[in-house]
């Protein structure tokens, strides 16, 4: 038994740094803020855009965000984002307890556009939009090119019900052919910004 569980131990530890390299962790350009110092969240969804992501080093999607909200729940900073079930992303959410918000320079527009418009079903949209992933310690996905990553660990979920929804946001729907987004609330864990 104690000849087994050295084997099983050496090959671990060698198999450690193999798992360690398949994923690009982050670079120290990325320095640990507060979220109080995040400025203006209104900005960061309403006007710079950002880039909403779930998953692991195996697998792992990001779309496009313009809804969310920042804030205070249950004596916990929350980060609220709002996701359509149609969309890919909303299968790694449903599986993933965690999320990330990816904050972008204005000239990564473009590549925001991109993952917005197109299915991470269809291909690689993140390499062809020029986004490059790494993980945080936690193994969740932000990307090189962002300038503000907010980790976050869902407290909470639920789809939009067309019963308690007014008429502009049931015509929103209507309009779309979406079916009401659901609600997923995170208890922010980490927050860094570029130096």
């Amino acid at each position: 038994m104690k000849k087994y569980i050295l084997a099983m131990a050496l090959f671990i530890s060698a198999c450690l740094p193999a798992y360690a390299d398949s994923a690009a962790k982050m670079g120290e350009d990325w320095q640990k803020i507060s979220i109080y110092d995040v400025k203006n969240p209104a900005v960061l969804f309403g006007e710079d855009w950002a880039a909403l992501a779930s998953g692991n080093k195996d697998s792992l999607n990001a779309m496009t965000i313009g809804w969310g909200q920042f804030g205070m729940l249950w004596g916990r900073p929350i980060v609220t984002v709002y996701v359509a079930p149609e969309r890919y992303t909303n299968e790694f959410m449903q599986k993933n307890e965690y999320f990330t918000v990816i904050g972008f320079p204005k000239d990564k527009k473009e590549a925001l556009t991109y993952i917005g418009s197109h299915s991470g079903r269809s291909g690689d949209k993140l390499k062809t939009a020029g986004l490059t992933p790494e993980f945080t310690d936690l193994g969740n996905p932000i990307f090189k090119e962002g300038n503000l990553a907010i980790e976050c660990k869902i407290i909470y979920k639920e789809s939009f019900k067309p019963e308690l929804m007014d008429e502009k946001a049931k015509a929103f729907y209507e309009r779309t052919k979406l079916s009401p987004h659901v609600a997923y609330i995170g208890e922010v864990i980490n927050v860094w910004q570029k130096k």
